[in-house]
C-alpha cells in the first residue's frame, strides 16, 4: 500500500548551515520588521484574556435571586428579581475570568473561575466566598447530579469531567476522560438526573490533512475549481484537506470527489465524539454521540421529552478555496438529539431562509439572521427553546422541533444609562424565569442583563451590571470579533473560526485560484502565490509586536486583513478605516493565558529547563541553536525565509511558540484521535519529537528531543502562572504549613513583579480588599488602616471569616484590590463618605471627614513585556511630583542605565528602555533591576533580558 511507503505528512526543510551560507539571509535580517500597535495605550491594569462565558446566568431553585457574572471585574453579582425589575443584593469578588455559575441551593453557589483554575464556593447569605476548589486548567461549567449529590465540573483544558463532594470538596471519583478537545458545557437529564451531558467544542469534523510530500506523490491535488488563472505560475506544492465519508477519506474536488485512502496511515480515526453522556453515579461515560457538530458550545435539556439541544456551528473546511467559500463557510446550528442521547441526531440550520446562491446577501437576509449560537435554555411548559445568538444581538425562540419562529433583540429602548440603544449587545447567557413569563440575557458587549417578556416576545427592560473595568478599545471593538452583521448573510463573524479570539483546531485553503501574485513583505523579487494550500487556523491572541501575520507573513500588519470582510465573509463592502482601526485596537489588548505546564513560580520542571538549555544554546541545526529564529521571547524574529531556502514550495515567517501545548491530541498512527490537525502550517506534523527527528537536525541522543519538545509544551506565554492563583483560608487553615508555603511563593511571585497580589475577605462582618507592598505588607481600601503584616492579615482569617488571596496581572491590584474605579480614592474609603467606589463619577466630599482626601503616592508598575527584547516598557506615578530618577541596576547592584532623571508634574508616565547602558552598549542578558525615586519614596521592580 502507498500508504506503508510514503510518510503522509512530514515537511521538506533544509539544515541552518543553508541559511548561513545564503546571501539572501543577510537581506532578511535587515529588513526592519512593522509592529501593529494601538492608536490609544492600552489600559494598564486591565489584560483582556477574551474568555468565553459558558453560562453566565443562573436562578437560584426557589425562583427569587438572579446569579450573574461579571466576567471583566472578576465578581458575582447578586439581584432579587421581580416582574420586569431586577434589584441589585450585593456583589462577591470571585477568582480571575468567572465564565459559569450555579446555584447548588438557595444558599451557596459554585462559580467557574476559567483563568483561575478553579471553583469559587460562594455563600449567597453572606455575599462572600466559603471555600476555593482548585480543579485544573481551564474549567468551563459545573452542574450537580447523582444520589448521592456530587458536583461535576468540566475542565476543558485537560479534555476530562471532575467530580467532587460538595460537601467536603474532596473528590468523588477519578477524572472523567472526555475524548475530545476542549469539552465545554454541562447538562443533567435523564430520570432524576441520572445523566450528566458534555458538550465538546472542538470536537471537529473528520476532516485531516495529507502532507504536500504525500499529496504529490499521490497524483497532486484535484484540479481547482475554478480553473487557476492563466497568467498565474505553476501552483505551489500544498497539502489537501480530506474528510472521512464513512467508507473513504475524500477531497472536495469537483465534479466528482478524489479518494486518498492511500495517504492517510492504516486504521486512523476520528471518532468525532461532539457529545459524551456520563452517569453520576459511577463518573463513567455511558455513551458519546457523533455528527453533532464541528464546533460545539452549550447544551439544555427538554425534562419533558429528553431531547437534548445542542447549539453549534458547521465548518466548511473540505471546501477548497476563497471564491468557493464566501459568505458561506460555516452553518449555525442547533442539533437535537432523541431519547436522552441515545436517539436521532437532527441538525436544525438556524438560518434556512439564507440564499446561498446569493454571494452577496441582502440586508432583509441580515435581519433575520441568528449569528454565533452560544447559549440555550428550554421552557418545556411552553413549548419554547430560546438560543442566545452572541453575533446578532437577538435571541432565537425555536419551536419543540428546532424551527424558529422569532427573533427577540436584546439591544434598543429601553437602555440603562451610559448604553446607547443601538449598541450591538452580544447575548452570551439566558436564564428562565418561567414563573414570572420572563427571560434573563447577559450581554457581554455591554456588560448587562436583559430583561424579555416571553409572552409578547419583546424586551421589556435591561439593567447594568455594577461595573466594567474594560477600557474603551475592548468596548468599542470587541463586536468586529463576532458581529454577524458585517458578513454577507448576517451569519458569519471572525470568530466563527477565531473562537473567542483563540482558533478552531482546524485548517482551511483559502488559496484563490483566481488571485494575483503579491511581492514578499521583506524579500526583494520575491513573490506570494495566491494558491496557498492548507493553513491552520491561527491564534488572535498576543498580537502585539508579532507582526507581519499570517503564516506566510503576508499581512503587513492587522489592519490589511480588512479586505477579508468582503472577500471571504462576503459583507457588501471592507470596514471603513475608523472601524477598522478600533477593531485593531480592540484585538491588540488580547493576550495569552498562563501556561498551564509552567511550575507555580515561572520556571520549568527539570525535563522541560534540560530542554531549554537545549533550545538556546545548543547548535541542533546547521550550527546555530533553534532560538537563533526562533527567539525569545514570543518564539520568532519575524523574519520571512524564502522556501527554496526552506526547501519548501513557498516563503515561511518564524513562527510564535507561545500556544504549542494546545495543538496536542494528534498522531499519525492508527487508533482513534482526538484531532485532525497538528503542528506546522498546515497542521500536518503530529509531534514535536518526530518534527525534531528530520535529517535537517543533528541531535546527539533521542532524549534531547524529548527535552526540547517539553521546554516547548512549557514555553512561556508572556503571562505567570501566579496570576490567577487562589487560596482561601479560614480558622482551621491558616496555619497549616501547605497555606504558609503557598503564601510565600505568592509573596515572592509579587516581589519579583510576576503578579500582584490581592485579597478579600469578610472580617468582622465587613468585605475588606488588601493589596500586597513589597516587604510581607499589606495596604487595605480603607486608608486610615494603614499598612498590615503579611502575618498579621492572615491571623484575621476565621471560619465564617475566610480571606481569599489571588494573583492578579502585574498593576490590576489596585483596581481589585482597593480603588474598584480607578478615580485614586480607596473602596470602603468611599463607602464611608457616601461615595460609590463602583462610579468613577462619583467622588466623595474631602471635607466631610478630615483628612479624608488621601495623598497621591508614587507608584512604579511591571514592566511590559517581560521577560523582553530588545526593548520594554516602564509605566509609573510620580504621585505628588517633583524630581524623579529611574534607574536600571544589574544583579550586583551597579548603575547600568539612567532612564529618568528630571522634575515632573504629578501623573503617570512611561519610561523605555532598549537594553543598552548609559554608553550606549547592548547588555547581556539577565534578571535586572529598575528603581523609582520620587522624594524619600522609593520603588524598585525586577525584570528580565533574554538575548
Amino acid at each position: 500500500m502507498l500508504a506503508d511507503r510514503i510518510q503522509p505528512v512530514r515537511p521538506r526543510r533544509a539544515a541552518w548551515l543553508l541559511l548561513a551560507l545564503a546571501p539572501a539571509l543577510l537581506v532578511l535580517i535587515a529588513v526592519r520588521t512593522h509592529d501593529s500597535v494601538s492608536s490609544t495605550p492600552v489600559t494598564q491594569d486591565f489584560r483582556n484574556f477574551e474568555s468565553f462565558q459558558v453560562h453566565p446566568l443562573a436562578i437560584t431553585p426557589d425562583g427569587t435571586k438572579l446569579l450573574a457574572l461579571n466576567t471583566p471585574d472578576a465578581r458575582l453579582e447578586v439581584f432579587a428579581i421581580g416582574a420586569g425589575t431586577l434589584d441589585t443584593l450585593g456583589e462577591v469578588p470571585v477568582g480571575l475570568e468567572p465564565v459559569s455559575v450555579h446555584a447548588q441551593n438557595d444558599s451557596i453557589a459554585w462559580v467557574v473561575n476559567h483563568l483561575s483554575d478553579d471553583v469559587s464556593v460562594v455563600d449567597l447569605r453572606s455575599l462572600s466566598v466559603r471555600g476555593t476548589l482548585r480543579v485544573g486548567d481551564e474549567p468551563t461549567d459545573v452542574a450537580f447530579a447523582g444520589s448521592p449529590e456530587r458536583a461535576f465540573v468540566c475542565v476543558s483544558g485537560e479534555d476530562a469531567v471532575k467530580s467532587f463532594n460538595p460537601a467536603t470538596l474532596a473528590p468523588a471519583f477519578a477524572p472523567t476522560p472526555i475524548f475530545g478537545r476542549h469539552p465545554r458545557a454541562l447538562a443533567v437529564g435523564g430520570s432524576g438526573g441520572s445523566q450528566v451531558y458534555v458538550s465538546v467544542l472542538d470536537a471537529g469534523n473528520r476532516t485531516t490533512v495529507i502532507g504536500a510530500q504525500a499529496v504529490t506523490a499521490l497524483g497532486g491535488p484535484s484540479p481547482p475549481s475554478p480553473p487557476k488563472n492563466s497568467g498565474l505560475p505553476a501552483a505551489p506544492e500544498v497539502g489537501v484537506i480530506v474528510q472521512w465519508n464513512g467508507t473513504h477519506w475524500v477531497d472536495d474536488g469537483q465534479p466528482t470527489a478524489k479518494i486518498w485512502d492511500a495517504g492517510v496511515p492504516p486504521g486512523f480515526s476520528l471518532p468525532d465524539v461532539d457529545v459524551a453522556v456520563i452517569d453520576p453515579n459511577t463518573g463513567a461515560v455511558t455513551a458519546n454521540v457523533s455528527n453533532v457538530g464541528t464546533n460545539n458550545f452549550n447544551i439544555a435539556v427538554d425534562p419533558a421529552s429528553g431531547t437534548l439541544f445542542v447549539t453549534n456551528t458547521e465548518a466548511a473546511n473540505r471546501t477548497r478555496f476563497e471564491p468557493n467559500l464566501r459568505g458561506r463557510f460555516a452553518r449555525d446550528q442547533v442539533t437535537l438529539i432523541g431519547s436522552g442521547g441515545s436517539g436521532t441526531v437532527t441538525p436544525v440550520h438556524l438560518n434556512d431562509h439564507i440564499n446561498y446562491a446569493d454571494s452577496t446577501g441582502s440586508q432583509s437576509e441580515r435581519d433575520l439572521s441568528l449569528a454565533e449560537p452560544v447559549d440555550i435554555v428550554v421552557n418545556s411548559a411552553g413549548g419554547k427553546v430560546y438560543v442566545a445568538a452572541m453575533g446578532s444581538s437577538k435571541v432565537g425562540v425555536l419551536g419543540p422541533s428546532g424551527d424558529v419562529t422569532n427573533r427577540i433583540t436584546t439591544g434598543g429602548a429601553p437602555s440603562p444609562p451610559g448604553i446607547a440603544p443601538g449598541e450591538p449587545r452580544g447575548p452570551t447567557g439566558l436564564a428562565l424565569d418561567a414563573t414570572r413569563h420572563q427571560l434573563f440575557a447577559l450581554n457581554r458587549f455591554t456588560n448587562s442583563i436583559a430583561i424579555l417578556d416571553t409572552d409578547t416576545e419583546t424586551k421589556i427592560g435591561e439593567v447594568a451590571l455594577r461595573f466594567d473595568p474594560s477600557p474603551p478599545e475592548v468596548r468599542t471593538g470587541r463586536r468586529f470579533l463576532y458581529d454577524g452583521a458585517i458578513s454577507a448573510h448576517g451569519d458569519l463573524a471572525c470568530a466563527t473560526c477565531h473562537i473567542s479570539g483563540n482558533f478552531d483546531n482546524l485548517a482551511w485553503d483559502l488559496g484563490n485560484p483566481l488571485g494575483q501574485m503579491e511581492a514578499s513583505l521583506q524579500i526583494p523579487a520575491r513573490q506570494i502565490h495566491p494558491m496557498k494550500g492548507p493553513m491552520t487556523t491561527q491564534s488572535l491572541r498576543g498580537l502585539a509586536d508579532s507582526s507581519p501575520f499570517h503564516w506566510r507573513g503576508d499581512r503587513l500588519d492587522f489592519t490589511r486583513f480588512n479586505p477579508a470582510f468582503r472577500n471571504l465573509m462576503g459583507a457588501p463592502d471592507s470596514l471603513s478605516a475608523a472601524d477598522m482601526q478600533m477593531y485593531n485596537d480592540f484585538i491588540m489588548t488580547v493576550v495569552y493565558p498562563p501556561n498551564p505546564n509552567q511550575t507555580l513560580n515561572r520556571k520549568f520542571a527539570a525535563f522541560a529547563d534540560s530542554g531549554r538549555v537545549e533550545f538556546e544554546t545548543r547548535p541542533h541545526d546547521g550550527g546555530q541553536p533553534c532560538a537563533t529564529c526562533h527567539a525569545l521571547p514570543n518564539g520568532t524574529n519575524r523574519v520571512i525565509f524564502p522556501g527554496p531556502i526552506l526547501q519548501e514550495s513557498q516563503d515561511f515567517k518564524v513562527p510564535q511558540l507561545r500556544n504549542m501545548y494546545q495543538k496536542t491530541g494528534f498522531a499519525l498512527a492508527a487508533g482513534a484521535q482526538k484531532r485532525g490537525f497538528g503542528f506546522l502550517h498546515d497542521g500536518s506534523i503530529d509531534n514535536i519529537v518526530d518534527f525534531l527527528r528530520l535529517r535537517v537536525f543533528s541531535f546527539p541522543d533521542t532524549m534531547a528531543r524529548y527535552e526540547i519538545e517539553a521546554f516547548l509544551l512549557s514555553f512561556d506565554t508572556g503571562m505567570a502562572p501566579s496570576v490567577g492563583r487562589q487560596l482561601t483560608i479560614n480558622g482551621s487553615s491558616k496555619n497549616s504549613p501547605g497555606t504558609t508555603a503557598l503564601l510565600d511563593s505568592l509573596y515572592l511571585e509579587a516581589d519579583l513583579g510576576n503578579c500582584d497580589l490581592i485579597a478579600h475577605g469578610k472580617i468582622a462582618g465587613v468585605m475588606k480588599g488588601f493589596l500586597y507592598q513589597p516587604g510581607h505588607t499589606f495596604i487595605s481600601d480603607f486608608n486610615p488602616e494603614g499598612t498590615i503584616q503579611a502575618d498579621t492579615l492572615r491571623s484575621w482569617a476565621t471560619t465564617g471569616g475566610e480571606i481569599t488571596y489571588m494573583g492578579v496581572p502585574p498593576n490590576s491590584g489596585m483596581r481589585m484590590a482597593i480603588d474598584r474605579d480607578r478615580d485614586g480614592y480607596r473602596d470602603r474609603w468611599e463607602l464611608a463618605l457616601h461615595s460609590k467606589p463602583w462610579d468613577p463619577s462619583s467622588i466623595p466630599m474631602v471635607t466631610a471627614v478630615a483628612g479624608a482626601a488621601a495623598p497621591r503616592v508614587a507608584r512604579l508598575d511591571q514592566n511590559r513585556p517581560n521577560p523582553f527584547n530588545p526593548e520594554t516598557v516602564i509605566p509609573y506615578d510620580s504621585g505628588p511630583g517633583g524630581r524623579v530618577t529611574l534607574r536600571v541596576f544589574d544583579a550586583s547592584g551597579r548603575l547600568v542605565r539612567t532612564l529618568v532623571d528630571a522634575v515632573l508634574p504629578p501623573g503617570v508616565h512611561r519610561a523605555r528602555w532598549n537594553g543598552r547602558n548609559d554608553r550606549g552598549t547592548a547588555v547581556a542578558s539577565g534578571r535586572y533591576f529598575y528603581r523609582l525615586a520620587v522624594g524619600n519614596t522609593v520603588r524598585t521592580r525586577a525584570m528580565t533580558l533574554v538575548r
